[in-house]
């Protein structure tokens, strides 16, 4: 079954690499042209109280390292800042990148790193409404438009760029999660939603792959769609493909990944849009297809992640082709 619309169908792809490990400053500017001389399109950063690279620290750094790479947060825990610092924050990295930023804003999900922190763990629901909040806001400040907000988390009165000095370049907004409230706002608001196609449960101790599979992804972006209106055919679909495996044999390798994500088959696992293998040729065709199939033009993999190899090097190849 087709999902897509026509004009997802002919958007140009791109692709993205999600960054967390830390990097001093030679070894981030020689990973940034790296990505770029790949051929990626977007350098992103997480934002987890980990030992990683701080999201705006790392946009800034490889931005600076580049000519025409993209940088950007996928995606920030909109409970970690004050929406007014984080679109002060994004309009200073676009400023300085010449508009090569893009904000990514997401609800949060780990409870492990709100106790660490001591920041009170809100009811799912309650992130989710506050995000709606800081979302709104954001989009307002870093559009200069004036803001006269009185909401249930946030209190804002400010003239039109008297809090943040809009950057000359307007900045695009991600809205990424797997929830319905959370794509419904994306769907509103976003210029790119990112679909996970993961959720967890209360504390974040146990992944469940509610939407990995087909027809979970185009559950999901119905959500979008219903909530865009007429808008819809303007937003970027992004997806986080949690795995990427170079091999000759498919079937072994979905095999290997249906014992490793646990609940799957390797069935599923060749049906899945949210895991990638086969060879740089049959990934290439696989990416065509699924843009064919459900619209989505941006594609984010994974640099080194728990254990598992960086998947940069078989996505410049992947991409090479499809360019």
């Amino acid at each position: 079954m087709t999902v897509a619309s026509t004009a997802h169908q002919s958007r140009p792809l791109r692709f993205g690499l999600a960054a967390p490990l830390p990097r001093t400053g030679p070894q981030m500017r020689a990973f940034a042209r790296a990505v770029e001389t790949a051929g990626f399109d977007v350098l992103t950063f997480p934002d987890h109280l980990v030992p990683s690279m701080s999201p705006f620290a790392g946009a800034t750094a490889a931005a600076m390292a580049t000519q025409r790479l993209h940088t950007g947060t996928l995606v920030l825990n909109n409970d970690f800042r004050h929406p007014v610092d984080t679109a002060r924050e994004a309009a200073s990295v676009a400023t300085v990148s010449d508009g090569r930023f893009e904000l990514g804003l997401g609800a949060g999900h780990m409870k492990s790193e709100y106790d660490a922190a001591g920041i009170a763990f809100d009811p799912g629901a309650t992130r989710v409404a506050r995000l709606i909040e800081s979302t709104n806001l954001i989009r307002a400040l870093l559009d200069a438009g004036p803001v006269d907000f009185d909401g249930a988390y946030y209190r804002v009165h400010a003239e039109p760029g008297a809090l943040v000095a809009p950057p000359k370049t307007r900045v695009p907004l991600l809205v990424g999660g797997n929830g319905t409230e959370v794509l419904r706002l994306g769907g509103r608001v976003a210029d790119i939603v990112g679909l996970a196609g993961i959720s967890h449960n209360r504390d974040a101790t146990e992944v469940r792959l509610s939407h990995f599979n087909a027809a979970g992804l185009a559950n999901r972006i119905g959500l979008v769609r219903d909530a865009a209106g007429d808008r819809f055919d303007a937003i970027e679909l992004n997806v986080l493909i949690q795995a990427v495996v170079c091999t000759d044999d498919r079937h072994a390798a979905a095999a290997e990944l249906a014992t490793t994500f646990g609940g799957i088959t390797p069935e599923q696992v060749m049906d899945s849009p949210f895991l990638l293998l086969g060879t740089h040729e049959q990934m290439a065709e696989t990416l065509t297809a699924r843009q064919r199939r459900f619209g989505v033009s941006y594609w984010t993999v994974f640099d080194e992640l728990a254990g598992r190899a960086s998947a940069l090097g078989d996505l410049a190849e992947v991409i090479a082709l499809l360019r």
